[in-house]
């Protein structure tokens, strides 16, 4: 008598294997699209990270465009207007807001990196906070060294502004700590040799750093574009890369069109004739990610301390 036979059959174990290949292809398939979807994910937040923080970025600096330091007259530039490295865009305050859709010019071209072609740049100037150095004595009208608490580089273009008498803007000379100069020469542009437009008293008066910074689209260090900026604080352009992945830029210019305040955003920067009128920018930035995912950001800033000019 033969044996009782136990165990699965050919049949059997055939369609246990294809049931496992099944269960084992779902697997695959749900770990494939949640990593998928977790790459998805992820890229978006980089997109939005890079694009709110590119835009603030550049908001920050025309919220403060045209800041003297409480100076409503214009601001007496004292600067070596004559020196080949003195350039009227980067340097004058009294027009806080440029902007171009070409390389900017024949004094910026050569000191971007690797500028994308077609996207709009803006240069934006304004007055800001010394950290390291304050007033500690009256300035005479012709002073042309005063000290200061702290000290400040070489080269750095300076603000000397009383809100009721006017501002002064000329570059630092001095090699020594706790002295400002304002001589004719000892840095990249130096100064005219002229007076300053009034005394300044200690109680009264502050003293600021000038920033002038040009926004642009250029090449970047780990990826193919970049928003990237031109700092012209001591003179010389300072050039750096500021966030990754930034594509395209695009801006609009609030103009001024008439008595009752409303302002017209037609105008790009190559339709502007004359940039005192600008009142306000709206700017876009498209963000470029991995997954093939792309976002414009936009944010329009109001010039607060131009409004007063309407």
């Amino acid at each position: 008598m033969r044996p009782q036979e136990k165990g699965f059959s050919l049949i059997e174990l055939m369609i246990a294997m294809v049931l496992g290949l099944f269960i084992v292809g779902g697997v695959i398939v749900v770990f494939i699209g949640s990593s998928q979807s977790f790459n998805s994910n992820e890229s978006l937040s980089r997109v939005q990270e890079n694009g709110r923080f590119a835009l603030e970025l550049i908001a920050r600096d025309l919220r403060n465009a045209g800041f003297k330091g409480g100076c409503f007259a214009d601001a007496d530039i004292q600067l070596d207007t004559t020196d080949p490295d003195y350039i009227a865009d980067a340097f004058n305050v009294n027009h806080p807001v440029v902007g171009w859709v070409t390389d900017g010019s024949e004094f910026f071209a050569g000191d971007m990196t690797g500028y994308n072609s077609g996207t709009d740049i803006i240069l934006i100037k304004h007055a800001a906070d010394l950290s390291d150095a304050a007033l500690n004595v009256d300035v005479a009208k012709v002073s042309k060294n005063f000290n200061v608490l702290g000290s400040e580089e070489r080269g750095r273009i300076l603000v000397l502004s009383d809100g009721a008498l006017g501002c002064n803007l000329f570059q630092n000379t001095s090699t020594s700590g706790g002295v400002i100069s304002k001589g004719t020469a000892g840095a990249n542009i130096n100064n005219q040799n002229v007076d300053f437009t009034q005394p300044f008293d200690k109680d009264e008066a502050e003293i600021y750093r000038l920033v002038s910074t040009l926004y642009y689209i250029g090449q970047g260090l780990s990826s193919s574009s970049a928003l990237r900026s031109l700092s012209y604080a001591t003179g010389s352009a300072v050039d750096q890369e500021l966030v990754e992945d930034v594509t395209g830029m695009s801006i609009q210019y609030g103009i001024a069109s008439g008595a009752g305040g409303a302002l017209d955003y037609t105008s790009r920067a190559n339709t502007v004739s004359d940039w005192d009128d600008v009142r306000a920018v709206r700017i876009n930035l498209t963000v470029t990610g991995d997954e093939n995912i792309s976002h414009v950001f936009s944010s329009t800033v109001a010039l607060r301390n131009r409004l007063l000019a309407q």
